[in-house]
């Protein structure tokens, strides 16, 4: 079983990715090899613990593990955590003795993603209305 620490300094039970449903956030099967890797790039990493390890990594503070964490129990007794890193946070936890998955780098793809943002005002200053599924209601948009 999987514990980690509360707001409030307790220590709760955490539960696993398959009791949530939810996914990991290791993989997107959409992104392409990452290219132009930079010093500074994010990546979505997978951390192989066991439950003893999982409390001490998250109460160190210094690493992203997203709205909460993620953790996937294998048959051995130990996790998956799923984290999000820089390539020297990546490489202190290797040098701590920890198994890190390295998986998508998050940076850039982001990269990638912003080219598919449009430029100027799409909307020409208010004269043009928004399209979509939402409606006016009393003079503001929901």
């Amino acid at each position: 079983m999987f514990v980690a620490p509360s707001a409030g300094g307790d220590v709760i039970r955490l539960p696993s990715a398959t009791e949530r449903g939810s996914r990991c956030n290791l993989a997107d099967q959409d992104a392409k090899p990452p290219g132009n890797e930079t010093k500074d790039d994010q990546f979505a990493v997978r951390v192989k613990v066991t439950p003893d390890q999982v409390e001490g990594l998250l109460r160190r503070g210094e690493f992203d593990f997203g709205d909460h964490p993620r953790i996937t129990e294998n048959p051995d007794g130990t996790g998956n955590l799923d984290l999000f890193l820089s390539r020297a946070q990546i490489e202190r936890l290797r040098a701590e003795g920890y198994e890190v998955e390295i998986g998508l780098n998050l940076s850039a793809r982001a990269r990638e993603r912003l080219g598919e943002i449009g430029q100027g005002d799409r909307f020409e200053g208010g004269k043009v209305p928004p399209r979509g599924l939402g409606r006016k209601i009393r003079g503001r948009v929901s």
